[in-house]
């Protein structure tokens, strides 16, 4: 079944990891997944079709997109959604705190690594455990016996072997010195050995052989080949335990009281300077000279990696310190600050884009406050019920939303903004358009006139951007095909033919 699952893996992936394949592999695998469990003997559950739905969704959003980020996160994301379905189908992985599946997932990350040389390993078939005890014993005779009997087959094999080599190493040695004289004896010998000769000529047949790609598709079939095998291999060893006991805290909580306290003190500071001067806007309380935009700009990252901290304080101090009525309030203050930090950081960041227009960077900063926000929620939930199953919570938070943000083409939504929201074509950066961005973007670019561009220069730039595109297209194969790049395609066609 590996073997087999090697040869689609390599067909569908070599030197296509974007294309129609993409998706077809990733059902392929979760096919195979099922019939490993079978073969195991483990019925499928249903709650695994929520990470199966998932990992089908990136697959299918692969082949929506030509940008590079979302090929290589789908990838990571499908990876990451598979060895948690295959965890809850052999764990109770519901009865698993947060810091518990964190360690479990890597455990079970590094069985899979290190499980790759079972699949060079021999095994012999054992024994029904059903079996009655005189079966038992005749079974392990049987067992015995056979083991016995193919031992001495492996031998004679070895034994032979050894002797044919050598003798035709011998003939080889023999026929150098004597297949030159049988050709200079007879002129007809001669000529059927050569004719023969240029027939089978290794030397011929190495130069029409592209040993890269034979290399590239050999590697890829065993890549494939050994990860789902080894997976499995791992995965069935057991080895994460059963169900985790959670834990109290046992540290004094007025330890946590006093520092959850003064950080509470000093954030409500903060969260207040935020909504008088940032979102009700006093412009006295603003330093002189500085403007909006700049005061946006100005504490934006700072913001975020504070929220980061934060998110991680609140999830220490639920966990070490004994549990409080006083302290769950201080880490609700300190949570609800937090979403005011985030609120703030947004806010700052679509002042800034007002300002200078969107950027990739600036899109997925954007996506990953609006994210960190809702993990809060259930952050702030689970500091009043311990039983919440917070790493699901966030694992189907972050899952849905990058899900969605890959199905949205955000490179698409860039350029329909800049260009969308520029005084004139001049001030559009059309260099960022067609070459920061992926070919998602070539349409949005296809409906500026280029009648309205001034610069020549541009203009021819933007004539051999569309014209690289209407290349890479008609280069694309059917195993290739991806639909951003096919539409793409389509636009420079019609780009070019109005300009001619």
């Amino acid at each position: 079944m590996s073997l087999i699952y090697g040869a689609l893996f390599t067909f569908c992936l070599y030197r296509n990891l974007s294309g129609i394949t993409f998706p077809v592999i990733t059902a392929v695998s979760l096919w195979f997944s099922v019939l490993f469990l079978r073969k195991a003997g483990i019925n499928f559950q249903k709650g695994t079709l929520r990470y199966f739905a998932g990992i089908l969704l990136l697959g299918i959003s692969t082949v929506l997109t030509d940008s590079g980020f979302f090929h290589f996160f789908n990838s990571v994301g499908i990876v990451l959604l598979f060895m948690m379905g295959m965890a809850h189908q052999l764990y109770k992985d519901s009865e698993w705190g947060f810091t518990e599946y964190v360690k479990k997932f890597f455990n079970m990350l590094w069985t899979w690594i290190i499980s790759v040389g079972e699949l060079f390993r021999r095994r012999g078939k054992t024994s029904g455990a059903g079996d009655d005890g005189d079966a038992a014993g005749g079974s392990a005779e049987r067992a015995e016996a056979d083991a016995k009997d193919n031992t001495g087959a492996r031998k004679m094999k070895w034994k032979n072997a050894g002797p044919i080599l050598l003798g035709i190493a011998a003939a080889l040695l023999m026929l150098i010195i004597v297949l030159p004289l049988l050709m200079m004896s007879d002129e007809i010998f001669l000529q059927i050995f050569n004719r023969l000769f240029r027939f089978l000529n290794p030397f011929r047949f190495m130069r029409n052989i592209d040993f890269g790609n034979m290399i590239g598709i050999v590697f890829t079939f065993l890549f494939g080949t050994a990860s789902l095998y080894a997976f499995f291999a791992g995965l069935f060893k057991m080895n994460l335990g059963g169900t985790d006991v959670k834990k109290a805290g046992s540290s004094n909580y007025i330890t946590g009281i006093t520092f959850t306290g003064i950080m509470a003190a000093v954030y409500v500071l903060y969260s207040g300077i935020q909504i008088l001067f940032l979102f009700l806007r006093l412009d006295s309380g603003l330093p002189e000279g500085v403007t909006y935009s700049q005061y946006a700009h100005q504490g934006f990252w700072q913001l975020l990696f504070v929220s980061i901290i934060n998110f991680v304080t609140v999830l220490v101090c639920a966990k070490i310190f004994a549990d409080n009525r006083v302290l769950k309030i201080l880490l609700t203050v300190i949570s609800v600050c937090t979403c005011i930090m985030i609120l703030s950081a947004a806010y700052r960041m679509v002042l800034y884009v007002r300002e200078y227009d969107l950027s990739f960077l600036r899109v997925l900063v954007l996506w990953f406050l609006a994210v960190l926000m809702v993990i809060f929620f259930g952050v702030i939930y689970s500091i009043f019920k311990k039983e919440f199953m917070l790493f699901r919570y966030i694992t189907a938070v972050v899952s849905v939303c990058y899900i969605l943000f890959s199905f949205g083409r955000p490179d698409a939504l860039i350029a329909r903004y800049n260009i969308q929201n520029a005084q004139g074509t001049e001030e559009t950066d059309l260099y960022y358009l067609m070459y920061g961005l992926s070919e998602d973007a070539a349409g949005e670019i296809a409906r500026i006139d280029v009648r309205d561009i001034k610069d020549s220069g541009i203009a021819t730039d933007v004539e051999n951007y569309f014209k690289a595109i209407t290349g890479e297209n008609q280069r694309m194969s059917l195993r290739e095909w991806n639909y951003s790049r096919a539409a793409a395609g389509k636009a420079a066609e019609e780009w070019l033919s109005d300009r001619e």
